[in-house]
């Protein structure tokens, strides 16, 4: 079926915004667009400025069902990562089904602010009913970690499964995540990052996220070591020192596509091997998450100017009080105020869908593109309407489904 609709303002994120554009629709996908235009059928929505459906790089949905972050604010990362394991094992032998119901939860909650792409950690056991939504993407990366020997085998094949896994929905796609320096081997690193290369998937690593981190790789001592050897997991031979994250950056730049999660710490050499490899590699911050942590300054400023890609992401509910990836927007522009507006569009569409790998689909809208777009209420005469779409909120819009479909209540 085809459908028409007239917006006040098109953000296709290729050029230009488009004022009084009209685009034609068929099934699922966009077919055309013209500027103004009349058709006899046109469904006229000239008060709504539209983008292309936000794309979220970086979440943990299985946390959705949380009231509030865990732990306190400004506490130390590696205070925060034991709640994190005591918040799982609560849940006992009823761990999958809370689980896919968090999902669901998180993936509702998603759309409601206006996101069509969310790049999930996920973790075993596969909650795959779970992610049968048609209007938001979920690509779904296999959180990998593990430090003791005798299992990285067996985890070497689980992440070869998912990397090939034939999923039942089309709304789903294959991803990798090597967890973090200090939780993953670096015989499970490379091997996710052979995989990636061999499927041409995209890869996530949490990485720089912390001083703590960067003692552990420094100098092998500190709260992570102390949390490992509890653990039983602590190996001299995996944390020998003189490590720094320029080290895992530059391991990771041979993957198809990598994604450097918070990089909050990651030095010039960090910084320059980034640069070197900004045609595949992209650092995803999560700004109220950073700022849950009491972390120093991102520097998304200095990595803009140097031409890497940076990303937007929620990171999970246990460490932000939703899963509002405008409201990470809001934060930056409230933080970095120099960062042009359609700058801070780039990071939660086009450069996301890339970093995610699903750029063919997602991030523009142009023919061939998935036709959901998330859709800001701004009046046909506004002055300023990057401005007026900052101060507000987006809501996720399926354009195949016809005009029924579509939340257009201006209140």
């Amino acid at each position: 079926m085809i459908h028409r609709y007239r917006f006040g303002w098109l953000f296709t994120m290729d050029g230009t915004p488009i004022q009084d554009a009209t685009v034609t629709v068929e099934g699922d996908q966009i077919v055309s667009i013209e500027e103004a235009g009349i058709w006899p059928d046109v469904i006229d929505l000239r008060d709504w400025a539209v983008m292309p459906a936000l794309v979220n790089a970086h979440t943990h949905l299985e946390f959705s069902n949380l009231d509030h972050p865990l732990g306190t604010e400004g506490m130390a990362f590696s205070q925060w990562i034991p709640e994190v394991i005591r918040y799982r094992q609560g849940f006992g032998e009823n761990l999958a089904q809370e689980k896919a119901l968090a999902i669901r939860a998180g993936l509702k909650q998603s759309a409601g602010f206006g996101v069509g792409v969310v790049g999930e950690i996920a973790t075993l056991p596969l909650a795959e009913a779970a992610y049968d939504r048609s209007d938001v993407h979920v690509v779904s990366m296999l959180e990998t970690l593990g430090l003791d020997p005798e299992l990285i085998e067996q985890r070497k094949q689980q992440a070869t499964e998912h990397a090939d896994y034939r999923w039942s929905s089309s709304s789903v796609t294959s991803a990798l995540s090597p967890h973090a320096p200090y939780s993953t081997s670096w015989e499970l690193i490379d091997h996710c990052v052979a995989l990636s290369q061999e499927y041409q998937l995209p890869l996530a690593m949490h990485l720089a996220e912390s001083l703590e981190e960067l003692e552990l790789l420094e100098s092998g001592t500190g709260p992570f070591r102390t949390i490992l050897e509890n653990m039983g997991l602590f190996r001299a031979a995996d944390f020998p020192g003189g490590c720094k994250p320029a080290n895992y950056i530059e391991r990771l730049s041979s993957a198809y596509r990598a994604m450097v999660v918070h990089g909050n710490y990651l030095g010039e050499k960090g910084m320059e091997i980034l640069h070197q490899h900004a045609d595949t590699m992209t650092v995803c911050y999560c700004p109220r998450t950073h700022a849950f942590f009491h972390h120093p300054e991102h520097p998304i400023e200095t990595l803009l100017a140097d031409g890497i890609r940076v990303v937007l992401g929620t990171d999970s509910r246990s460490s932000n009080p939703d899963l509002n990836l405008w409201a990470e927007v809001q934060a930056v522009h409230q933080k970095f105020p120099d960062i042009a507006a359609e700058q801070l569009l780039t990071m939660v569409t086009s450069d996301a869908a890339f970093a995610l790998g699903v750029e063919e689909s997602f991030g523009s809208i142009e023919p061939g593109k998935r036709a959901i777009v998330s859709a800001f209420c701004i009046g046909q005469d506004s002055p300023d309407v990057l401005s007026q779409m900052l101060a507000g909120q987006p809501r996720l819009w399926d354009l195949g489904s016809g005009l029924d479909q579509l939340d257009v209540a201006t209140a």
